[in-house]
């Protein structure tokens, strides 16, 4: 057997043997998901956002309007839709279920995150058994925090487009290091960098970081090379290739952000973000580490420990530098993340989103360098006759006991959870169906979950499987740009005797259903009771309808922050009950009071129509209680007819005396779908630009003198 045979049975086919079984370990660490809706509180909410747009294929709707929560929002408008549009594509084209489809969507990223890992790091230039440790590390390092990368974020709380996101972006990191380094791999360092960017937006925002931070790091090589006499690659390259990638990444991203840009209006942005999103700070972060909070919970702290040794390592193995650099820096924002200041109203900058991509590379070098350190002293153990066996023995041991103490007990604590919602006794899912099927035969309008009922699988679970879309759900990104969030948000909490929460939620967001548990001392107590069981009872309060008459009494004040102020202010008073409003600045002023009533009011997928009479000789304001965006478009008896913005922030027409058909549309514009092309084209463009280079390098490498042949072992 030649040397050249017994390094590739060591190397190669152990590599691929153990990447094999640490994929199967992680299938079935992860299998359970396919029990039911999962768990993770913003991953029914994506559920959903799947099943509707799954819908809207079916049946040849690429409007892509969601009513299904906040008043509704337009669905991938914005951002995140690749998560949502593959798996919504695949339930469409094959007829399965939107839940399925919705569960391998989950299944399918995390089972193959170690080959993503080996393979970034194989890009990188590590060997392969190096590469397979940082492979196993990153498929099983386990942290305490909802924001973790891979499975901690998508169980922990529901972060499900970050999962796709942080799977994808050691790959893309990793070409991003060639391409700057060696000026190769644009096409899938920009390939991959999108689809890092298009799953969960500040992901993208961390990948630039990281390699901006790997460039600089070269930048300060350079210049103490240059201070100490030495000679040191040139930075001026990788500078200019790091600025042609971002504006090739910008430029295919502009799916993403070009509409925020151009329909900002209609972007209600991030009013309220939860406390924890600014960072955890130098102090916590330090605790978090030193206590292995952030790759070892609840099991021996063994990636933690060696942290030290893969940073030892790095001298050796120069490539895993490439991988602490980003880290420290995502360490270091994370530390100042509570010291920075809000970025305005919507708050867009939360610093947290960098612990993904800290625990992803930390986890990859860790796992590369404490293999890497393993093959050395073997490898250095070699000469040590007759101490050899002994040596290599020990050091394969204690890596073996790494190994399996970082795969076994990362697997039990990560499998621990895996729940769905059968998985939940004080949620009673099973006593969700008998009202779900009274919610189909229950009049018109919005749901709201109150009085201990609160999760999200009662939530969001109504407009799937009942077509009764909530009045107010919190996460998501994609909801939150509704711009009635942030008015829901004021009525969210119900105070007995002491607010009318629910009612006046019923009565300005069309939301007259209320599911809720039966003895909670938090219940609503008026309204109709439509159907109970042992825990919950669904009832209906009064509410006006999807569109009705109103006056409108005044004007908001210009500007985005007086308006919502002043929103606030009118969502508190008397004036909702009365059916009065107030006009968004440049819509309007005040009107007549209404003469007119709806007579019926008809839905289909994006459009809403309405037969309305009006009574009398004077014109009559009708409010349809949808989330106003700008690419609406309104008709009165066929004819084009101007859309007003009306409190809280709503659709109005203004109607004339007779009885009129008015219809309102949403119409996406077609460049909003022509901006996806600008991705795959430059992928394409990148590649046929770059490939005489390729050729002209391979053929330089067939005209090189073959390499000695290897001896025989």
């Amino acid at each position: 057997m030649t040397a050249a045979r017994v390094a590739w049975w060591r190397d190669d086919r152990l590599a691929w043997l153990g990447l094999g079984v640490v994929t199967g370990v992680v299938a079935w660490t992860y299998l359970h998901v396919f029990a039911g809706e999962p768990c993770g509180d913003d991953n029914t909410f994506h559920f959903a956002e799947v099943a509707r747009l799954a819908g809207a294929i079916r049946h040849g709707d690429w409007a892509w309007w969601n009513p299904g929560g906040n008043s509704g929002y337009a669905s991938g408008y914005y951002y995140q839709i690749l998560p949502h549009a593959v798996p919504a594509l695949f339930a469409a084209a094959t007829g399965a279920s939107a839940l399925l489809a919705f569960q391998l969507a989950i299944f399918v990223p995390v089972v193959l995150a170690p080959l993503a890992g080996y393979r970034a790091l194989r890009v990188l230039g590590c060997e392969r058994l190096v590469a397979l440790g940082g492979a196993v590390a990153m498929a099983f390092g386990v942290g305490v925090s909802r924001w973790g990368g891979i499975a901690d974020g998508v169980f922990l709380v529901g972060l499900y487009t970050q999962l796709w996101a942080m799977v994808v972006f050691p790959l893309a990191f990793a070409h991003g290091v060639r391409w700057l380094e060696d000026g190769r791999g644009l096409a899938p360092t920009l390939a991959w960098g999108l689809v890092v960017g298009l799953s969960h937006p500040f992901a993208g925002v961390a990948l630039g970081v990281a390699l901006a931070a790997t460039t600089g790091a070269n930048a300060a090589w350079w210049l103490g090379a240059r201070v100490l006499g030495r000679r040191a690659a040139s930075p001026a390259r990788p500078a200019l290739r790091l600025l042609v990638l971002g504006a090739l990444l910008l430029l295919g991203s502009a799916c993403a952000w070009l509409p925020v840009l151009i329909d900002y209006d209609g972007f209600g942005g991030f009013p309220h973000r939860v406390g924890d999103e600014v960072g955890p700070g130098f102090v916590q972060l330090g605790k978090d580490l030193a206590r292995g909070a952030l790759f070892d919970a609840g099991r021996p702290a063994v990636l933690t420990a060696l942290i030290p040794l893969a940073a030892v390592m790095t001298a050796r193995e120069r490539r895993l530098g490439r991988l602490w650099i980003p880290a420290l820096l995502f360490a270091l924002l994370l530390g100042v993340g509570p010291h920075l200041p809000k970025t305005g109203d919507d708050d867009l900058l939360p610093a947290v989103r960098f612990l993904a991509g800290l625990q992803v590379l930390v986890a990859l070098a860790v796992g590369a360098g404490a293999t890497a350190a393993t093959l050395w002293a073997w490898r250095a153990a070699a000469p040590l006759w007759p101490w050899s066996i002994s040596l290599r023995a020990a050091v394969a041991s204690l890596l073996g006991l790494a190994t399996v103490i970082v795969v076994v007990e990362g697997a039990r604590v990560q499998r621990g959870r895996v729940k769905v919602a059968a998985d939940f006794d004080g949620i009673g899912r099973a006593e969700l169906d008998p009202l779900l099927a009274a919610m189909r035969a229950a009049p018109p309008g919005r749901l709201q979950v109150r009085g201990g009922a609160e999760n999200h699988w009662f939530i969001m679970l109504p407009a799937v499987y009942a077509d009764r879309p909530a009045s107010l759900v919190m996460g998501g990104a994609p909801l939150q740009s509704s711009p009635n969030y942030v008015y829901m948000w004021e009525l969210r909490d119900h105070v007995p005797g002491k607010d009318d929460a629910p009612t006046r939620t019923a009565w300005v967001f069309d939301a007259p259903l209320v599911v809720q548990k039966r003895d909670n001392d938090w219940a609503v107590t008026t309204g109709e009771v439509l159907a109970q069981t042992d825990t919950y009872e669904l009832r209906r309060l009064p509410a006006p309808g999807l569109v009705g008459p109103v006056e409108v009494v005044g004007t908001l004040p210009a500007g985005r922050k007086a308006s919502r102020a002043a929103v606030v202010t009118w969502l508190r008073s008397d004036e909702p009950y009365a059916n009065q409003v107030r006009a968004w600045a440049g819509s309007g002023g005040a009107g007549g009071r209404p003469r007119g009533r709806t007579l019926a009011v008809t839905r289909t997928d994006a459009t809403i129509r309405a037969e309305v009479e009006v009574e009398g000789d004077g014109p009559t304001t009708f409010v349809i209680r949808e989330s106003w965006h700008p690419r609406w478009v309104a008709t009165i008896d066929g004819a084009p007819a101007p859309l007003r913005r009306v409190t809280p922030d709503y659709l109005a027409l203004d109607v004339p005396p007779g009885r009129h058909v008015l219809a309102v549309r949403f119409a996406r514009p077609l460049w909003t779908w022509l901006l996806w092309l600008i991705g795959p084209l430059a992928c394409v463009a990148a590649w046929l630009v770059r490939r005489p280079r390729t050729r002209d390098r391979a053929a330089a490498a067939a005209a090189a003198p073959p390499p000695p042949a290897a001896t025989a072992s």
